[in-house]
C-alpha cells in the first residue's frame, strides 16, 4: 500500500488521485458487529502494529475539456490536526501537480462527512474563507437537508456541526448547488444517488468515448467490501441500504467493465463477480 499521486483515464479523460493523507481506524468501526471468527483472518492481514487499519483519504482530480473537477475536498488541515490524522494534505498534493485551489471549477461532494468536506473552508481572521473560491460546489439536496436539520444534530451532533461549519459558508456565498436524482453536472460527469452510508450519499460516473470509470466514494469503505459486500459499518446511516447500494453499484461496474475507485481505496481497479461477491483487481 502507498499513498502517492496516481493517474488513470476514462477514455480521453485524465483522472488523478490526489492523496489527502491517512488515518488509522479500529477494525470494528469499519466492519462492525460481526463474529470475530468471520472477520479475523481477513482483517488481521490489514492491521498495522497498533492494531489499526490504515485508511487513505483520496480525493480525485478530473481533467475535463471544460476545466478541472475535484471529487471531495479532504479533511482539512485544522480537523486533521484536531483528530491526529496524518492528513489535510490535499492542497499540497494539488500544488505538486501544478494546480492551485483557484483553478478548480467544480467540486462534487459525495456526502458531508467531515473527512470529505473539512477541506472546503478555513478560518481567515474572524471569517471562514472558501478554499475553492472559483468553484461551483455540488451536493445532493437530501444530504444538505439532513445535515442542516435538527435530526442530524440529535443523531450526530459533532458531525452535523462540522458539516454545517463547512457547507453553510459555501451556500451563503452562492456557490452551492443542491441536486436531486441522477444527472450530469458537467460534460462526462454524472452524479448517481447511492444512499445508505448517508441519506444523500452519491457516486460519480466519469465517461468519455466508450470508457467509463465510477467513483464509489464511501459505498465501499475498504477492499474487504468487495469480498464481503454484506459487511457494513456503524458509520453507515442505514446499513441494509448501504449493502444494497454497494451491490447495485458493483453489479453495474462489473456489467459495464468500468474502472472503479473509492475515497478509501488505495487506487483504481476493475470489478468482476465471483462466488456471490466480487473480485477487485487493482490497476497500476
Amino acid at each position: 500500500m502507498s499513498d502517492s499521486v496516481r493517474p488513470f483515464t476514462a477514455g480521453s479523460v485524465e483522472c488523478l488521485v490526489v492523496p489527502d493523507g491517512t488515518l488509522g481506524y479500529q477494525p470494528e468501526s469499519l466492519y462492525s458487529d460481526l463474529p470475530t471468527e468471520d472477520t479475523a483472518a481477513a482483517v488481521n492481514a490489514l492491521v498495522d502494529s497498533d492494531g489499526l487499519i490504515p485508511v487513505p483519504y483520496h480525493p480525485v482530480l478530473v481533467r475535463t475539456a471544460d476545466g478541472l473537477v475535484l471529487l471531495d475536498a479532504g479533511v482539512g488541515v485544522a480537523l486533521a490536526a484536531e483528530v491526529g490524522a496524518q492528513a489535510g494534505r490535499l492542497r499540497a498534493a494539488l500544488a505538486a501537480e501544478g494546480v492551485a485551489a483557484e483553478d478548480i471549477g467544480l467540486v462534487v461532494l459525495s456526502h458531508a462527512h467531515a473527512d470529505h468536506v473539512g477541506g472546503l473552508t478555513e478560518v481567515d481572521g474572524t471569517e471562514r474563507r472558501l478554499l475553492f473560491p472559483n468553484a461551483r460546489h455540488v451536493i445532493a439536496r437530501a444530504e444538505f437537508d439532513y445535515w442542516t436539520s435538527r435530526q442530524a444534530s440529535a443523531d450526530h451532533a459533532w458531525m452535523a456541526e462540522l458539516a454545517r461549519l463547512h457547507l453553510l459558508p459555501v451556500e451563503q456565498a452562492g456557490m452551492l448547488d443542491l441536486v436531486v436524482g441522477e444527472l450530469d453536472v458537467a460534460p462526462g460527469i454524472r452524479v448517481i444517488p447511492a444512499p445508505g452510508h448517508t441519506p444523500g450519499h452519491m457516486a460519480v460516473s466519469i465517461s468519455a468515448e466508450t470508457r467509463q470509470a465510477v467513483f464509489l466514494a464511501d459505498a465501499v469503505l475498504g477492499e474487504l467490501n468487495f469480498r464481503h459486500p454484506e459487511w457494513t459499518s456503524r458509520m453507515d446511516a442505514d446499513r441494509p441500504q448501504a449493502a444494497r447500494t454497494r451491490r447495485r453499484l458493483l453489479d453495474a461496474a462489473a456489467d459495464d467493465g468500468a474502472m472503479v475507485f473509492g475515497y478509501h481505496l488505495w487506487g483504481p481497479g476493475i470489478v468482476e463477480r465471483e462466488a456471490g461477491a466480487y473480485r477487485w483487481s487493482p490497476v497500476g
